[in-house]
């Protein structure tokens, strides 16, 4: 007997989820990123907004 359709391959669902497993990694490690480059934003706001003119956080793109 032949198994059911909603069966699938133990090889694709392990790629599947090995996929979905990047997939996150890659979402988490953007997250962090975007946090971190909108603290650094805010901090040099914070910086030119007080009139310092010295100011370590700010950097050209």
């Amino acid at each position: 007997m032949p198994p059911p359709d909603d069966e699938q391959d133990p090889d694709w669902r392990m790629t599947v989820n090995l996929l979905a497993i990047v997939a996150v990694l890659a979402l988490l490690g953007l997250g962090f990123w975007l946090l971190r480059e909108l603290n650094e934003s805010r901090k040099a706001q914070d910086c030119l907004s007080s009139g310092q003119r010295s100011c370590r956080q700010i950097r050209t793109l």
